[in-house]
C-alpha cells in the first residue's frame, strides 16, 4: 500500500477544506501512520485531522485539549510518545501527534472487531477516539450518540477526498487496501489438505479458513459476515465452480454460517461436517445436505483484517 502512498506524497497541496489536499509537510508523518495501522490509511487519518483541528498543530481545544489530533493531556500521558525522534514529546509536535493518533485508532478497531457492540468497525472506532471505548462500551455503541453519529459521518465523507489526493484506495467496505494473504492459494490448499484429520476445529471454520492463508484468525468474529463485508465484486453469488483456494459460504440457519475452502474440482476442506471439530475433505455439496444449509457463493480469499 505504501509504495502507492508514497508516489503520490510530492503533489503539491491547495487549501485542505477546499481540496481535501493534505498540506505537504504531513505527508511523511502520515506515511509511516499508514505503516502503523493499515486499518486507517492516510485519507482516513488525514480527514479526521480535517475534522478535529483543521491542521491547525497548535490548537487549542474548548477541553484543553491540544494539536493535530486534538489530545488531552490525560490521553498523552496513556499514549504519547517520541514518535519521530526529535527530543520533543508533546501532542503540539505534529509528528507525534499523527503516530499517537494511529495507534489509539489501531486498538479501538481491534477492539471494535472482537466486540459484541452493533455497528460498523470503522464507526465504533472513530466513535471511541471520541468518547473512549469505556463511555462507548457502556451506552452500548452508537443508537444513543446521535451527534457521535454526525461526527463520524463528516469524516466518513471527507475520506474519500484525502485518500484520492494521497493516492490510498477507497472500497465500499473499509475504505483501506488489505495486506497480501501470507499465503498463495497455492500454499493455503496445501496446508488445508495436510491438516485433513486434524482435530481442535470446533466451530472455527472462518479460523480455519485464515490460518490455511497464514493468519492466527480472521479479525472477522462470523463466517455469514465475513461474505456480507467482502465486497460484491469479489463476490461470486451461487456459482459452483469455485476455483482452488477460493473461500464457499452456506447459510446454515445459525448465526454464524459456514465457510470452507475450496479445493477445486467441487471438493472442500471443511471442519465439522463429518466429526465435531476434526478437519475433512468432502465434495462441496456435502454440506448443503448435511446441515440443510443454502449455498451462498465463493470469494476470493478476503482477510483485509487479517492477523
Amino acid at each position: 500500500m505504501l509504495p502507492l502512498i508514497a508516489g503520490i506524497f510530492g503533489v503539491a497541496s491547495a487549501a485542505p477544506a477546499e481540496t481535501g489536499a493534505t498540506p505537504a509537510r504531513f505527508h511523511a508523518a502520515l506515511a509511516d501512520a499508514s505503516y502503523t495501522c493499515p486499518h486507517f490509511p492516510a485519507g482516513m487519518q488525514a480527514a479526521l485531522i480535517e475534522v478535529e483541528s483543521g491542521w491547525d498543530p497548535l490548537k487549542e481545544g474548548p477541553n484543553g485539549t491540544l494539536g493535530l489530533a486534538q489530545l488531552s493531556m490525560r490521553m498523552w500521558q496513556a499514549w504519547g510518545r517520541d514518535a519521530d525522534g526529535d527530543g520533543t514529546n508533546s501532542p503540539l509536535d505534529s509528528w507525534d501527534a499523527i503516530d499517537t493518533q494511529a495507534r489509539m485508532l489501531c486498538t479501538y478497531y481491534t477492539q471494535a472487531v472482537q466486540s459484541n457492540l452493533p455497528g460498523d468497525r470503522l464507526s465504533l472506532a472513530l466513535a471511541a477516539y471520541r468518547l473512549g471505548w469505556k463511555r462507548l462500551n457502556q451506552v452500548g455503541g452508537l443508537a444513543q450518540l446521535p451527534v457521535t453519529r454526525e461526527y463520524i459521518a463528516e469524516i466518513k465523507a471527507r475520506t474519500p477526498r484525502y485518500a484520492k489526493g494521497l493516492g490510498v484506495a477507497n472500497s465500499s467496505r473499509s475504505l483501506y487496501t488489505p495486506v497480501p494473504n501470507p499465503r498463495t492459494p497455492a500454499s493455503a490448499v496445501a496446508w488445508a489438505r495436510s491438516m485433513a484429520g486434524d482435530y481442535g476445529w470446533l466451530n472455527l471454520c472462518l479460523n480455519f479458513t485464515a490460518q490455511a492463508y497464514g493468519w492466527d484468525h480472521a479479525g472477522t468474529r462470523y463466517a455469514i459476515d465475513h461474505w456480507l463485508f467482502t465486497p460484491g465484486g469479489l463476490r461470486h453469488h451461487r456459482e459452483r465452480n469455485a476455483p482452488a483456494g477460493a473461500l464457499m459460504f452456506w447459510d446454515t440457519g445459525k448465526r454464524a454460517g459456514h465457510v470452507a475452502l475450496s479445493l477445486g474440482n467441487g471438493y472442500v476442506a471443511s471442519n465439522d461436517i463429518v466429526t465435531p471439530g476434526r478437519i475433512s475433505i468432502v465434495p462441496a455439496w456435502t454440506i448443503d445436505e448435511r446441515w440443510n444449509a443454502r449455498y451462498l457463493g465463493w470469494t476470493a480469499p478476503y482477510f483485509p483484517d487479517g492477523v
